[in-house]
C-alpha cells in the first residue's frame, strides 16, 4: 500500500527506492559475490546447499527508472532457492538518463557475458518482475532475432508488456489494483521510451512476434491492471504456437511475490516458479564459479 502514498514524480520514486537496503537483506544460507562487469554493478547469488548449475539471469523491476540489485536481492534469492539455481544480476542503466535501448542492450550484454564465462545456454533462465519481466521477454525476442543460442526458459512476474499503455488505460481492474495506476505506468513509459514508438517490440514485447521463443511462464495477480495485457499476450502466444504458461493468482496485487515473508500466496507463487524452472532446465554440468567469473572479467 505504500506505493499509493508516493507522489508520481521521478525524484520521489528514487528517494523511496533508495531505502531498499533497509527492507531487503540477504536471507540466511546465501552467499553474495558483488563485482563489476564492463562498469556495471553485478552480483552472483548462491545458496549454500540448494544450488545446482542452473543460472538465473534476473532483471529487476522498477519501471526502467528505479530499482537495483539491492531492492530485489531478497526476491531473487527466494526464487533461486525454489529453483535450486545460482543467480546473476546486472544493474542495467536506468532512464531517463539512459533511455531505450540501454536496458535491453545491457540485458543482452549480461547474457553474452554468461556465455563467455562457460555457462551453457540451455542452463540459463532469464527472469524478471514488472519492467524486468517485460525486459526478460524482450531480451529473448532479440536473441531469437539475432540468431543467438536461446536460453532454456523465461519467466515474467507481473510483467509489463505494453508500454503504449493502451491496455492498462482500459483495464477493468483499475479500481481494484492497490498499487499501480495507469498514470503511474505512463509516467515510467515516457521516461524510458522518450522518442521511440512505444509499440516497438523491444519496448513492448506484447507487440512482438512470439514464434521461436523458449518456454515462458507468466504470473500475474488477479487484481492488477496488467492482467488484461498478460491475458492478451497469452492469447497471442497460443495463436502463434508459442509455449507460454499463464498463471493468474486471484486477489493478488502487482509483484505480490515481495510479500513472501508474510503472505502464503507469495510463497506458493515462488515455489511454482521454482518448479517450472526445474522442469525446463535439467542439470548437466557446472558452469564457471561466481568468483572465477569476476576474475575473468
Amino acid at each position: 500500500m505504500g506505493m499509493r502514498f508516493v507522489p508520481n514524480h521521478l525524484l520521489a520514486y528514487r528517494f523511496f527506492s533508495l531505502q531498499g537496503h533497509w527492507l531487503f537483506q540477504l536471507p540466511p544460507g546465501f552467499h553474495a559475490h558483488p563485482g563489476q562487469v564492463a562498469g556495471l554493478q553485478a552480483l552472483w547469488l548462491s545458496h549454500e546447499s540448494r544450488c545446482q548449475p542452473r543460472v538465473l539471469l534476473y532483471l529487476h523491476g522498477g519501471g526502467y527508472v528505479i530499482g537495483s540489485n539491492q531492492t530485489h536481492l531478497e526476491l531473487a534469492c527466494r526464487i533461486a532457492e525454489a529453483a535450486e539455481a545460482q543467480v546473476f544480476m546486472l544493474e542495467y542503466r536506468l532512464a531517463p538518463e539512459n533511455p531505450y535501448p540501454a536496458a535491453l542492450d545491457d540485458a543482452l550484454f549480461a547474457y553474452r557475458y554468461l556465455l563467455s564465462q562457460g555457462v551453457r545456454h540451455d542452463q540459463i533462465i532469464i527472469a524478471g518482475d514488472s519492467a524486468g519481466g517485460g525486459l526478460a521477454l524482450a531480451t529473448v525476442m532479440r536473441l531469437r532475432d539475432l540468431g543467438m543460442p536461446m536460453p532454456a526458459a523465461a519467466v515474467g512476474l507481473s510483467p509489463w508488456l505494453d508500454l503504449s499503455c493502451e491496455l492498462s488505460a482500459v483495464s477493468p481492474r483499475q479500481q481494484h489494483d492497490p498499487l499501480m495506476t495507469h498514470q503511474r505506468i505512463k509516467h515510467f513509459a515516457d521516461h524510458y521510451a522518450q522518442q521511440t514508438c512505444k509499440r516497438d517490440p523491444g519496448l513492448s514485447p506484447f507487440f512482438g512476434e512470439l514464434e521461436g521463443l523458449p518456454p515462458c511462464l507468466v504470473q500475474v495477480g488477479g487484481d492488477e491492471i496488467l492482467l488484461c495485457e498478460a491475458r492478451a499476450f497469452h492469447a497471442r502466444a497460443e495463436a502463434q504456437g508459442a509455449s507460454v504458461e499463464l498463471q493468474i493468482w486471484p486477489d493478488m496485487f502487482h509483484v505480490w511475490h515481495f510479500a513472501a515473508r508474510i503472505l502464503p500466496e507469495s510463497h506458493r507463487a515462488i515455489e511454482a516458479i521454482g518448479e517450472f524452472i526445474q522442469r525446463q532446465v535439467p542439470v548437466f554440468q557446472r558452469p564457471s564459479t561466481e568468483t572465477d567469473a569476476f576474475k575473468a572479467a
